[in-house]
């Protein structure tokens, strides 16, 4: 019979719903099968007998007999125990997906259908079957369907550990059967090295549990290509040494295997960008939950809607639509990768971000691992500016712009569908408040970010306005009350904002690279006021200044200070540079240098916030530190609390061991004044003695002490 005169596949579909039977005769029909139906269970297992198809689906939900009884009764069949059966589910869950196994479903598929998938499904399982049915018609011809299986035997002597092959197995392995004699070595230097062990695994499992078992792995064939192969394994025994040998079967399975990806890729990835689709996406949402729920993190959901799309396919036809599609998913992806957003904020190493269009013009992302919420703000605010650039499409240019809604894991939803939704509906603001803009799900973060966002814009402003000022806090030798120096605190008066403290502007300033900026103009208010002082014979008192990561790994900070100094004529003795223990424990030879370097020009360093960090003996040992400052954490209960107490009395040996000078901040009771008293403490800092205050009022509070 020639491959023309070969019947079209038969396709049975049994199921009550009369919608499933017009689809599948639209579709399946159009494909190249021929389809018959039945209503019912009972009526099903009696079209089967009649008419022998080829390939059965079955629907789980059915009246009088459901899909599970309906699978085990066409099992039952004469000739139906092989025949391919796909069950029909309208959900994914375990329990269904064991139940339609041990009925004897061959596969299953979900609802709704994706005829497309469905189809490249029905063929492969059609053409398997077939190639399976002629083994069984004839053994004269299992020689050719080997072959054409691409499907050899094998056995195993455990005892002399030999190895043999049949001819195909070489075929297949691509190695020369006179030159290459196989042994259990041979054969798993073949396997690929990720799957070594997982063979290894399974020919154990099959002699412990004296059972036959099927495993899938890639070699790597004797010309270097890579294949995935199928192997069968079956326990060979006798009854006086038990199990003797393994015998079985090995299939070069890559077609079925690249047919599966191919599958799989039309399941789960968008044809026209090739990103991942909205089934792809609720699968990644799933995990991210698993994720931020076992660590406590948060996330954010984006939902995304291009503005103008549809006049774009409209004026220039869904070829350019496609391509402007095409190249906003890069945009978005590739804006993501190299972003601050990435880099900054998320700090899973393999799961930072994900796009995905879910169709249409409607694309989501996935922010992991949000250091605060606010931040899924700045991803928006970039997201928006590298949609609206031009694009130039086939000599087109056009003009987008988008709308975004966000959503937050947990106080917006704790499901992945939730979630989704409520990201629409923000993005559905969002286009009501006029396009091109984002807004949350909750008004209170579309507060919070207005406010952040109004907060950098102002800080641009705040040098050249001259709105920042500088406040000093007195600190004080424990033990004679006598002023020895001051902590030179930032404070912002903004027109727009108000009175402003370190807390409220600091973090944001760190994050936005403006503190580069706050910090150099403090060192010059700092040495400004001191050359006042002294022009007003003041005496000697030390500075501290913070300084934050960046301003320490600045490049330029040894030339800025230097520059500084010699501008103000002053003697750099009498600053003392405040450093958090991140700094220090990032002990990098750059930093150690830097520190040496700060030392080496007279400047005195700090340990700032002790015991809130890592810090251990070999860190302080290796550097040129002058002294430390306890946290305030530990002062608040120090005369209460006996660990606190405990805590600050073994902060205070280290120190002495380590010749260093200490101050204690936050000091506000005399109960904390009088236990640091009584200890080797040299200096105190806090509300007890005075607040901070501005330069003038600190010149006065000098020259009255």
């Amino acid at each position: 019979m020639n491959e023309s005169e070969i019947a079209l596949p038969l396709v049975l579909v049994i199921d009550d719903d009369q919608t499933i039977h017009l689809w599948a005769k639209r579709h399946l029909r159009v494909a190249g099968f021929e389809v018959i139906f039945a209503d019912n269970g009972l009526a099903g297992i009696d079209v089967f007998k009649r008419h022998s198809p080829d390939i059965v689906l079955v629907d789980i939900e059915m009246p009088e007999m459901d899909g599970f009884t309906t699978c085990s009764g066409i099992r039952n069949v004469p000739g139906g125990q092989n025949t391919p059966l796909l069950m029909v589910t309208g959900t994914a869950d375990a329990e269904r997906i064991e139940k339609s196994y041990l009925a004897g479903a061959t596969d299953f598929i979900v609802k709704p259908i994706n005829w497309q998938v469905l189809i490249h499904r029905l063929r492969f399982m059609v053409k398997a079957s077939r190639v399976f049915l002629q083994l069984e018609k004839s053994e004269s011809r299992l020689s050719k369907a080997q072959q054409m299986a691409r499907l050899g035997h094998w056995e195993f002597k455990i005892a002399d550990n030999k190895l043999y092959w049949s001819d195909e197995i070489y075929k297949i392995f691509e190695r020369n059967s006179h030159s290459f004699i196989p042994d259990q070595s041979s054969f798993l230097n073949m396997v690929h090295a990720a799957d070594r062990l997982h063979v290894e695994e399974g020919f154990e499992k099959a002699i412990k549990n004296n059972t036959g078992i099927t495993i899938e792995y890639r070699i790597t064939t004797g010309t270097g290509r890579q294949r995935f192969v199928g192997q069968q394994i079956e326990v060979v025994e006798n009854q006086i040494k038990g199990v003797v040998a393994l015998t079985g079967t090995i299939q070069d399975i890559t077609e079925r295997k690249d047919h599966e990806n191919q599958v799989r890729h039309l399941a789960y990835y968008d044809v026209v960008t090739g990103l991942p689709n909205r089934t792809s996406f609720l699968e990644l949402l799933s995990k991210a939950l698993e994720l931020a729920k076992r660590n406590e993190r948060s996330f954010a959901v984006l939902f995304l809607d291009l503005d103008g799309f549809k006049g774009v396919n409209d004026t220039y036809g869904h070829h350019v639509g496609d391509l402007m599609l095409k190249e906003i998913s890069g945009r978005l992806t590739e804006g993501l990768r190299r972003s601050d957003v990435a880099s900054r904020y998320l700090y899973h190493q393999n799961y930072i971000v994900d796009v995905a269009r879910l169709g249409g013009d409607e694309f989501t992302i996935l922010l992991n691992e949000l250091t605060q919420p606010e931040d899924a703000a700045i991803a928006a605010r970039n997201i928006l500016k590298w949609i609206a650039e031009p694009i130039l499409l086939e000599n087109h240019k056009v003009f987008s712009g988008a709308s975004i809604g966000i959503a937050l894991f947990p106080q917006d939803g704790q499901d992945g569908e939730t979630l989704l939704k409520n990201a629409d509906v923000a993005m559905y603001h969002a286009k009501k408040m006029g396009k091109g803009n984002f807004q949350f799900f909750h008004d209170f973060m579309n507060v919070k970010a207005r406010k952040r966002m109004e907060l950098e814009n102002c800080m641009h402003q705040a040098v050249s306005n001259n709105e920042l000022h500088l406040y000093y806090q007195p600190v004080i030798n424990v033990v004679s009350g006598e002023l020895i120096g001051a902590e030179a605190l930032m404070r912002w008066d903004s027109p727009q904002l108000g009175f402003l403290y370190p807390a409220d502007f600091i973090p944001l300033a760190e994050e936005s690279g403006m503190i580069l900026k706050f910090g150099e103009w403090a060192m010059h208010e700092v040495c400004r006021h001191y050359k006042d002082w002294q022009k007003e014979g003041m005496g000697y008192l030390s500075i501290a200044i913070n300084l934050s990561s960046l301003q320490f790994n600045q490049i330029s900070l040894i030339p800025m200070l230097k520059e500084i100094l010699d501008e103000y004529q002053l003697d750099p003795s009498f600053l003392v540079f405040e450093l958090t223990e991140t700094i220090i424990m990032a002990d990098s030879e750059k930093m150690l240098g830097t520190l040496l370097e700060l030392k080496k020009m007279g400047i005195r360093l700090s340990i700032d916030d002790f015991g809130t960090g890592y810090s251990s003996l070999s860190y302080l040992k290796r550097f040129p530190l002058d002294s430390l400052k306890i946290d305030r954490s530990f002062i608040k209960d120090l005369s209460t609390n006996s660990e606190d107490a405990a805590i600050v009395n073994a902060i205070l040996a280290l120190a002495t061991a380590l010749n260093l000078h200490v101050i204690a901040e936050g000091v506000e009771t005399d109960l904390q004044k009088q236990f640091l008293q009584n200890t080797s403490c040299q200096a105190v800092q806090g509300y007890l003695f005075a607040k901070p205050m501005p330069m003038t009022e600190f010149q006065e509070y000098w020259q009255s002490s």
